[in-house]
Formats: C-alpha cells, structure tokens, sequence
C-alpha cells in the first residue's frame, strides 16, 4: 500500500519540510497503536526512535526536531520527536476527502487482491452517529425526542435534545468483517439514499474477484425504489419491516393461517455437575407473493399507486411467531425479501449477520481504534479521520486471518475465511498479546539493516555469559543458524 500513500498530496500547499508519506504513515502508526489524544503522540510515538527511524527519521531528528521553531518559547516541556502533534494534525487534515475515498477505495482492492473474499458474498450496511460538539466546523445537527421524568413529580415528559456531529455509513463482507465501502455524512443525513452507491462501490471494489448476492440491512434503509434496484441487479436483500405498512400488517395476517416452521436449540448454562440445559422454540412462517408494499418497483410502476388497478411487485416475508419461547401472539417481527422462504431460516439467520457490523466495526472501532476521536474539529478531520481508520481496520483484519490462515493449514483457494478463524479474539486482546509476546525483544540497526532479536540472544551474540540460558536458546552458533545466517569460522 506504499504506493498508494505515495500518491496522496496537499493540494495548496507549496512547501513543506516533511514529505506528505512521513505525514500520513505517522497517522496510520497512531491509529495502528491505539493512541487515542494526538498530544498523547510525543512519548508513545514520535520519542520511539525504532520506529521513527523505520519512518525515515534519525536521531538528529528525533531530539532535536527538524527545525527549531518555537525554541524560544519553550521552558519546561522538553521536545520530544522531530515534530509537534499540531503539526501532523493540521497538514494530515488538508488532504481533500477525494483523495482519502481514492485511498480507502485502493487500500480495499489490495486487500481483495490477496484473495480474502471470493466467490459469492452476503454484505451487511449500517451506520453509527458519531457525535461531536456543536463548535466542530461543518458538523450536523439531530433532534432527539426522549421522555424524563418531572422534577417532584412521577410524570413522564418530552424534552427535545439535540446531537450534533456526523455518521459514518460502512458496507462489509460479514464472513471475514473487512469493510469494503465507506461514507461519511451528517448526522440528520437519510441513510437510505446511499444503500446503491455504497453496494456500486462495493461491487466496483470487488471486481471479478467477488460478486455481491445479498445485502442485509435495518429498516433505517426501507425504500422500495433502492430495493427494486437491488433486486434488478440480481441481488437478494433481507430487512426488517416497519410497523404500520400494509405489507406487514398483511404478513402477519395470513402467517395466523399456516403452519410455522419450528427450530429448537439447546442451549447449556453453568459448568460441571450444575450444569443445566435448556430447550429454546423458535417458530417462523413464510409467506410468499405479497403485492401490498406499493414503493416497491420502478419509478414508472410506483407513481400508477393510486390507481384501481395498480398491483404491486410481489415480495416475499418471514414473521417470527416464537422466537426463543418468547411469543408473538399479534404476529412478530417481520422480515421482507426477494429471495425465496422456502426455508424461512435461512433469511432469519441471515439477518443475524447484521449483528457483526456492530459488534466487529462500530464497537471495536469505538473503543480500541478510536474511531470517534479527531485529530481537528473540522469536517475535513472527521473524513480522514474515519477513512484512515477503517482503512487501517481492513489491512489489520486481513493480516490476522493470513496468520490464521497459516496456522490452521487452510487452503487459500477453498472457501472465505470465517472471522471464527480469530476465535472471538478481538484487537484489544489481540495488542495486549503482542505485546506480551514481544516485550522481551529489541531492534538492532547496523546500517542500513536492522534485525530484531530476544534480549537473551543478544546477550549472547554480543559474548556475555548469562548464568542461566533460557530454555531453547542454544549456543551462538545455533542462534545464527536459527536466523538463517551462517556463524563466523
């Protein structure tokens, strides 16, 4: 992905000390650490000289700065790396939100290109508020309606409050959780007008690596116009009917007449001797050829609605009767598709895959990645911001499923990967292991080369004599040979 960060410029900007790749790998190794404050930056980052000397710095850089502007203001904070975290943020922040969609876009195709996602593949799309205060430039502005409760008295009372910031809407591929579209927009913003764009994108990503054939997505993307073009693409959707419709009030009419299709799962609690099982009833009814929803169909058809005549396109639904023993008696949630409910439990279990665009993007990416921390409170800060994140999300998530991979002896031209490959670990758990694994071992520069080794084997290459060798670590000559490199004769 070098190249493509390459290719990133500052428009507008005639000069600068730093090259614009120092800039943006700098921000990718902040995301990459989860460091949450840009002044957090001078001692976890900027004052690590291994890694700012990978970066191109050197150690004249990294304590004294590469200039010495603002020397003279300077009284008790000592400098730490060759520049301010104000610096980084305000030139990362000039690149335009073209160019950050063009590199999200590429970092995508790569990661595509090594063969993660093939074959035929269920997406789910979603979006995540992501506030702000109201002195962001550029920021949007909800009105949230929530009930409180009246001073003195048990009233419950309305009161309007109002979030400002954005949302960041991101299309992903549910087996291996790598996001393959993004868009950020205001927060008040109908997410709904962007389910095509978002699938195109996708799709254009893919290439003929892929081919997207079902998307799952909450009713906040109920529109019958998008859907009817996602169904002339040839793409099967799931989602959840709103309460009210025609078409829902319909399917849970007629499944009060037929039959359910019932699961029973069994699911165990405690451990040992206490443990105990349960039986859990699921009962879903298909019902098939529902012509009531009239925005479901072409422009040309729809606008005929108020027609005596008009019949609608046939769409297909699963009402829950029974979920987990918990009764519908009214009729329960419905689901509407295009695709067929011959099995109804193939579009109820698909919906679930919903549930990994929370648990895997927006809660992991709010917490241990920090997606709702900016590096400027600026429209241009939040797109970088979230483009920058993702991208380092994807690359990440592709690099610890290749090392799953390897290690469980896949084939690479079998099925997806399964994000089960990871075995629930997620990436806070994921960096405190690393760094257990390697908090023992240091870089060693010569040069132009660099080798990284125990403190232990360093010992020993160096001709100290421990008293007591770790297990396995062997002789001088044996740790040469274990690194590839034949011992001096």
């Amino acid at each position: 992905m070098l190249r493509l960060v390459a290719e990133l410029t500052l428009p507008g900007v005639e000069r600068v000390l730093i090259p614009v790749v120092q800039f943006v790998l700098l921000y990718l190794l902040k995301v990459l650490f989860g460091i949450r404050s840009m002044n957090a930056l001078p001692p976890l980052l900027f004052s690590q000289v291994p890694v700012m000397t990978l970066l191109g710095f050197n150690a004249t850089h990294i304590a004294a700065g590469c200039t010495r502007r603002g020397e003279a203001q300077r009284r008790r904070k000592p400098r730490q790396g060759p520049l301010s975290p104000q610096c980084l943020a305000q030139n990362i922040c000039k690149l335009p939100a073209a160019a950050m969609d063009e590199f999200f876009n590429g970092v995508v195709r790569l990661v595509v290109a090594g063969g993660f996602v093939r074959g035929a593949l269920t997406v789910a799309l979603d979006g995540s508020k992501l506030p702000t205060t109201a002195r962001y430039a550029g920021r949007g502005c909800l009105a949230v309606e929530r009930e409180v409760r009246e001073k003195g008295t048990r009233r419950l009372i309305k009161v309007v409050e109002y979030v400002f910031g954005w949302k960041v809407l991101v299309l992903i591929e549910v087996q291996s959780r790598l996001p393959l579209a993004l868009k950020v927009v205001k927060i008040e913003a109908y997410e709904g007008e962007w389910l095509v764009p978002l699938v195109e994108q996708a799709q254009a990503n893919l290439g003929d690596q892929a081919q997207i054939t079902k998307v799952v997505v909450d009713r906040g993307y109920l529109d019958g116009a998008d859907l009817w073009q996602l169904h002339a693409r040839g793409i099967i959707f799931v989602i959840v009917a709103k309460a009210g419709m025609a078409v829902t009030e319909d399917a849970r009419s007629l499944a009060g007449e037929t039959a359910p299709v019932t699961r029973v799962r069994v699911v165990r609690h405690g451990h040992g001797r206490q443990a105990t099982t349960e039986q859990r009833l699921t009962r879903l009814v298909g019902i098939t050829a529902l012509t009531t929803d009239d925005q479901y169909g072409p422009p040309e058809h729809t606008r005929h609605k108020n027609r005596k005549d008009f019949a609608g396109k046939p769409l297909n639904a699963v009402v829950v009767r029974t979920w987990d023993n918990h009764e519908y008696p009214e009729g329960g949630i419905v689901y509407l598709t295009n695709g067929p409910v011959t099995d109804p439990f193939v579009v109820f279990d698909d919906y679930d895959w919903r549930s990994v665009i929370e648990n895997g993007i927006f809660k992991e990416g709010k917490h241990p990645w920090h997606l709702g921390h900016f590096p400027q409170k600026t429209e241009a800060a939040v797109v970088v911001h979230c483009s920058f994140t993702l991208a380092v999300m994807a690359l990440c998530t592709a690099f610890r499923l290749e090392q799953a991979q390897q290690t469980a002896g896949l084939d690479p031209a079998g099925p997806p990967l399964s994000s089960a490959l990871l075995q629930g670990e997620g990436v806070e758990r994921w960096r405190r292991r690393l760094k257990a694994a390697n908090r023992d071992k240091v870089i060693v520069f010569v040069g132009a080369y660099y080798g990284i080794f125990h403190l232990a084997e360093l010992a020993v290459l160096g001709g100290l004599r421990l008293q007591r060798l770790p297990p396995g670590l062997g002789s001088r000559q044996a740790i040469l040979a274990r690194y590839g490199l034949a011992p001096d004769p």
